[in-house]
């Protein structure tokens, strides 16, 4: 049977158990920028770095850049390098959004601009290494996954142990055909984890509760000034005051208090003067936590991640795309045979309006966690603010490292665990190292 986490964040975010049983080895993430590397993967795997991407190239009118970030986020360094550019970096494409706390090394593309005028360096946190032409654009589907390089200080075991610890713990999660493919800590934010709780708000039209949930409440470890200036607010509601309490690095509360400054009470407003891509976060961090509270639920009750029951869905892969087919008594056997042989997995809902429950057991865990949160498909077509509404997706159960390897050596400072692999995208390295560290305080601990 999974364990149990011991963590109260992950149980706030609905990831209540651990694929593995035996003990993690501690330890901190992201000690250092370059303890934790992130390199894109376009389709067939290829790494988004100089030497692989040198023959690429020729002609057209689009010009493709490999950047490389560190401790800045890919929208702030887009942003960087449209000014240095001279255009709107909205203009700029990206395969997908990096962590801010990490060195990352991803592709961009841009229409017009010849590859001789882009400067090497972009401040001091941003570097050009490579602009090519090319004919098409880069879209996000181009993406296949990431490359992670990451580096666990501070173990709480000696060499010889943490080593064999990894070991064991990776051959549990192989047993288990994959680590529990959660939503990580970033979807929802370690430091003030209320996106989902904002979301579940907006989907019901509880405008002025999403305002007090993103406002008001604060947590241990926000800025002492951050914090001051959320219980000011609370106990006073003076606007025109906690506008000059609120730190200038909290844009979106900013925003919405100066919204009600003008607009007092009209908290829909307020809500509504986010840009679109924030309250639609929030609405897909809610479906990310219903998704991890049903997985979670599937666990307890001690059932397969990557192996089919009656009512599963599975994707099934064929060149290039994927068919979803329901699990019945039929097929069963078959649909096995094809996840073993690699060429299915288990899905499971990202619930949206289109969704279709299952049948089974799988259907009931759905259910119920529906019924628990006192929500429904329906929800999820929010006529009250339509452009947030999601029709949902499916999501693998099982999140199955690629290329896994590991080790530990000593340092004056203590040992240090190199883990190295990559991932599909859309899974989280957090969620995989979670199973290895067993983190008791994720947010102090670099998650």
């Amino acid at each position: 049977m999974p364990s149990p986490t011991r963590s109260k964040l992950d149980e706030e975010l609905g990831m209540l158990f651990y694929i593995t049983r035996q003990a993690g080895i501690g330890g901190i993430l992201k000690g250092k920028i370059e303890d934790f590397i992130v390199t894109e993967l376009v389709l067939g795997g290829i790494p988004c770095t100089s030497p692989e991407i040198g023959g690429w190239g020729g002609s057209g009118e689009y010009t493709w850049f490999l950047f490389e970030k560190r401790s800045i986020d890919t929208v702030t360094a887009l942003r960087l390098i449209g000014k240095a550019l001279g255009v709107d970096y909205r203009s700029l494409t990206v395969m997908g959004l990096k962590d801010a706390r990490a060195l990352t090394f991803q592709l961009a593309c841009v229409k017009g601009i010849a590859p001789e005028n882009f400067p090497s360096c972009v401040g001091n946190r941003v570097k050009i290494l490579a602009a090519f032409r090319m004919p098409f654009k880069l879209t996000p589907n181009m993406l296949y996954g990431n490359q992670f390089e990451i580096k666990v200080r501070r173990l709480a075991l000696g060499k010889s142990e943490a080593m064999s610890r990894i070991s064991e713990l990776w051959e549990e999660i192989r047993e288990a055909g994959g680590a529990p493919n959660y939503f990580g800590y970033q979807r929802f934010g370690t430091i003030r984890p209320i996106t989902h709780i904002v979301g579940k708000c907006i989907l019901k039209g509880m405008f002025k509760e999403a305002v007090y949930e993103l406002l008001t409440r604060a947590f241990p470890h926000e800025s002492e000034q951050s914090k001051e200036a959320r219980k000011y607010l609370a106990s006073t509601w003076d606007l025109k005051g906690a506008l000059k309490l609120f730190p200038r690095n909290l844009h979106h509360e900013r925003m919405v208090i100066r919204y009600l400054i003008k607009h007092p009470d009209d908290y829909f407003g307020a809500i509504r003067t986010l840009p679109l891509q924030v309250r639609r976060l929030f609405v897909e961090a809610f479906q990310a936590y219903i998704f991890n509270r049903v997985l979670s639920r599937r666990l307890k009750e001690e059932m397969p991640i990557s192996k089919a029951v009656a009512g599963d869905l599975i994707a099934i892969y064929g060149a290039g795309s994927a068919s979803i087919l329901r699990a019945n008594d039929s097929n069963l056997e078959k649909l096995n045979q094809l996840i073993s042989l690699g060429r299915a997995e288990v899905v499971t809902n990202v619930v949206g309006y289109a969704t279709v429950l299952p049948e089974g057991i799988p259907g009931k865990l759905e259910r119920e966690v529906l019924k628990e949160e006192n929500v429904s498909v329906e929800n999820f077509k929010v006529h009250h603010m339509p452009e947030v509404s999601s029709r949902g997706g499916t999501r693998p159960l099982a999140l199955r490292p690629e290329n896994f390897r590991a080790a530990v050596v000593d340092t004056e400072l203590g040992c240090i665990a190199a883990f190295s692999f990559a991932l599909r995208k859309g899974m989280y390295a957090t969620v995989l190292l979670r199973e290895f560290v067993k983190p008791e305080n994720p947010a102090l601990q670099g998650f």
